[in-house]
């Protein structure tokens, strides 16, 4: 449920790169579990963002920085705006890392020249269907999409009920309830997670 907006100069990409470039920016890649993540997502969730998901990739015809005008031979910029639902905060450290990431090894650059901007969504900001989704409705979506963790889930991780995150206890958001401990992988999950059981209790 991601919107990704890749700026660069014009004339510094042909439109085989621009669209490359878009395939390294997808819900897929950048939600997925690399080489040193400590969050793993269900793969059923991966699927629905990814199904979600849009990238555009922009070629703009007048770019000012640092005072002064930028065009193909002063070498590749970039600005990532990142809209992000209202998850925005939860995931701005792994996007911004993620994203920076794909365009550095595009590139072949360590430090690519990269703005990312995350962008949260209020509450009802965000429409599917024709109506606007709450963060209830979201979650109960993600809740739909889980098949269960892809690997065995370590002794010190903790899978999310909501929406399936493989989570280190040490990170995760606790939760006891009737003698059950609880992990999730943010506080929307788990005050998901609390008003089901309560309605699940009010009506029993």
């Amino acid at each position: 449920m991601l919107f990704v907006e890749l700026l660069v100069p014009r004339g510094v990409f042909d439109e085989q790169e621009r669209r490359s470039l878009a395939g390294r920016l997808t819900g897929r890649r950048l939600l997925s579990a690399v080489d040193g993540e400590t969050v793993a997502a269900d793969p059923g969730v991966i699927d629905l963002f990814d199904s979600l998901s849009h990238v555009v990739v922009r070629e703009e015809e007048v770019w000012n920085a640092a005072g002064r005008l930028l065009d193909a031979s002063q070498g590749t910029w970039y600005v990532v705006n990142v809209i992000a639902g209202m998850w925005g905060k939860e995931m701005s450290e792994h996007l911004i890392a993620r994203i920076t990431a794909e365009l550095a090894q595009a590139e072949g650059n360590p430090e690519p020249r990269a703005i990312v901007h995350v962008i949260s969504l209020p509450e009802g900001g965000y429409g599917l269907h024709g109506r606007a989704q709450r963060s209830a409705d979201v979650l109960q979506l993600i809740e739909q999409a889980k098949t269960g963790p892809a690997a065995p889930v370590p002794d010190d991780m903790i899978v999310d009920p909501v929406c399936g995150a493989t989570v280190p206890l040490q990170d995760a958001v606790i939760l006891e309830r009737g003698g059950k401990t609880y992990g999730f992988c943010c506080t929307h999950c788990r005050g998901h997670f609390v008003k089901q059981l309560s309605d699940a209790e009010a009506s029993s």
